[in-house]
């Protein structure tokens, strides 16, 4: 019998249940001996909607991309400092940042990637910022042609 899941993706986006989302996505990729890939990305314009808790007034083109290029390197440091503490205990790791529409990249590099299973956080929005943003994981659960887990983040006492 062939191994099922060889090739495991955990879409990561750095919030409070990343760690969760990676404590069992490797679990799972160990009991598998899979290889995993952690993807991170990210999305111009949630940044300057004033949805994720900043807002940020932009006077032009330059600042725009400024921006852009400097938060794709800070994100792309912490996925290399993720990878290289996850590569010392032996895992087959590799870490990505992108850029795009987060369910259509996880769903687009899932299906070309020839992975087997997502794994990704839930992030329980409700209200306006679902209205707005729409769920990441309801999309990826719905369009995805492999295996997706939602993680939910632990309860903390």
């Amino acid at each position: 019998m062939a191994q099922r899941f060889k090739n495991v993706l955990l879409a990561i986006d750095f919030s409070a249940v990343t760690d969760d989302v990676v404590g069992v996505g490797l679990k799972f990729a160990r009991d598998y001996g899979a290889q995993v890939l952690l993807l991170n990305v990210y999305e111009e314009g949630f940044a300057f909607s004033g949805l994720d808790g900043i807002s940020l007034p932009v006077e032009d083109l330059t600042t725009l991309q400024h921006y852009s290029a400097s938060r794709i390197l800070a994100l792309q440091d912490k996925m290399d400092a993720l990878v290289a503490t996850l590569k010392e205990s032996g895992l087959k790791v590799a870490g990505r940042v992108i850029e795009g529409s987060p369910a259509a990249m996880i769903i687009d590099e899932a299906e070309n990637g020839g992975f087997d299973a997502v794994f990704m956080g839930s992030h329980g929005w409700s209200g306006i910022k679902k209205f707005l943003m729409g769920s990441v994981a309801d999309k990826v659960v719905k369009n995805s042609r492999c295996s997706v887990m939602v993680v939910r983040p632990q309860v903390k006492d």
